[in-house]
C-alpha cells in the first residue's frame, strides 16, 4: 500500500495512492518485459545481471533469461494480473527446458537477439568487468537455476507453493509489483517476497565500490582526498549512476580491502580521464570516513558472514550486511 503523508497539523489524515491494473493504461505483458529486461539490475538488488534474450511470439520460451557474474541462469516469468500457482508452473516447465542447456545453446540464443555483439562468453566478461584470468570457462555457464515470477500481487496458494519447493532445495522466487495513479500520472513498485525468509526486500541503498587501482594507482588516492565515489570508461563509469543521495557507498582497494566509506550526496558529476572527454563519472561522499584499518576481504567475509563478488567494479549489498560492516569499522577500524 502506498499513501500520501500530510505535513500539517493533521498527519493522521493520511489519503491512499490509487491501485491500477497495466491493462487500466493499456500495458502488455510485452510491456513489462521490456522494462524489466532493460533495468534488470535494479529489481534483483543481491546479484548484478545480464539479459541474454527474451521470449518471441508464439514460441514455448520464458519471458527473461538473464545470466550472473558466475554464469548462473535466472529464469523469468511475467504475468500483467495477479499471481497464481499457474504461474509456478509454467517457470518450472521452462526449467525442464531451459535447465539442462549448455554454454552453445546460450550462445545460439543470445545471438538471436544481439547479432554482431561477440560471442556471449566474451560479452559477459565485459558486461561484468572480468579480466582474462577471472573470465569464467564455458563449462561454468548454468550450472545453476534460479527462477523468478513477476506478477501484479501473489495468493496464498502460490506463497505456499513457493515454500514447498524451497525448502526441496529449488531456487525460486516471486517479485510482485503495484501499479498507482497519481496526480494522472502512473506509477510501479516492485517487491521481492521471500516466503521463508519472510520478509519483503527493498531497493539497496549500500554499495561497494572498487577503487581501480589495478589499473591506475593514482584514482585511490584521488578518492580519498576529493572524497568521492568515481569510476572510468563507459561501460563502467555509468554504474555511478545508480547511486542516489544518501546511499552509503565503501570504498575498496583490491588487495587491501574497505579503506573508507562515505554516503553519497546525490550529484552525478563527469570530468575528463586518461586524455578522453567525460570518462570518469564521480559523485562526492560526505560523512566521509577513513579507515585507519583496512577491512580486507577476509574481514569481509567473516564479519558479514557471505562472499562478495570482488571483481565487479560496483556492486550492492543488504541493508543488514551495511550495517555489520559499519558496526566493525565504528568498533574497531578509526
Amino acid at each position: 500500500m502506498l499513501y500520501k503523508l500530510s505535513t500539517g497539523k493533521n498527519r493522521g489524515a493520511t489519503t491512499k495512492a490509487k491501485r491500477i491494473t497495466l491493462a487500466d493504461i493499456q500495458w502488455a505483458e510485452k510491456d513489462l518485459e521490456n522494462l524489466i529486461s532493460q533495468n534488470i539490475h535494479d529489481l534483483i538488488y543481491s546479484n548484478d545481471l545480464m539479459t541474454i534474450f527474451t521470449e518471441r511470439p508464439r514460441q514455448e520460451e520464458p519471458d527473461i533469461l538473464a545470466l550472473d557474474a558466475t554464469g548462473n541462469l535466472y529464469i523469468f516469468e511475467l504475468k500483467r494480473w495477479s499471481g497464481k500457482s499457474e504461474n509456478l508452473l509454467q517457470v518450472l516447465r521452462y526449467g525442464q527446458l531451459y535447465g539442462r542447456s549448455d554454454y552453445d545453446t546460450l550462445n545460439d540464443l543470445y545471438q538471436k537477439q544481439h547479432t554482431g555483439n561477440g560471442s556471449l562468453l566474451d560479452v559477459h566478461a565485459k558486461y561484468f568487468d572480468l579480466t582474462d584470468g577471472n573470465k569464467i570457462k564455458e563449462e561454468d555457464f548454468n550450472q545453476t537455476q534460479k527462477f523468478i515470477i513477476v506478477t501484479n500481487g501473489l495468493d496464498q496458494e502460490t506463497i505456499e507453493a513457493i515454500s514447498y519447493w524451497r525448502g526441496n532445495g529449488l531456487k525460486i522466487d516471486a517479485i510482485t509489483y503495484w501499479v498507482y495513479e497519481i496526480n494522472n500520472e502512473h506509477f510501479i513498485e516492485f517487491d521481492m517476497y521471500s516466503p521463508v525468509e519472510g520478509f519483503l526486500a527493498y531497493e539497496s541503498c549500500a554499495f561497494v565500490l572498487n577503487t581501480n587501482s589495478s589499473n591506475d594507482s593514482a584514482c585511490t588516492q584521488e578518492m580519498i582526498q576529493e572524497k568521492k565515489a568515481a569510476a572510468y570508461y563507459p561501460g563502467w563509469m555509468e554504474k555511478i549512476q545508480k547511486l542516489q543521495k544518501g546511499d552509503c557507498v565503501f570504498l575498496y582497494q583490491n588487495g587491501i580491502g574497505i579503506i573508507a566509506y562515505g554516503l553519497a550526496d546525490g550529484k552525478l558529476r563527469k570530468k575528463d580521464y586518461d586524455g578522453y572527454t567525460d570518462y570518469e563519472y564521480y559523485m562526492n561522499l560526505m560523512d566521509f570516513q577513513t579507515l585507519k584499518t583496512p577491512m580486507s576481504a577476509s574481514d569481509m567475509r567473516k564479519i558479514a558472514n557471505k562472499d562478495f563478488p570482488f571483481r565487479m567494479t560496483m556492486y550492492s549489498i543488504s541493508e543488514e550486511t551495511k550495517e555489520a560492516l559499519i558496526k566493525d569499522i565504528k568498533e574497531n577500524r578509526l
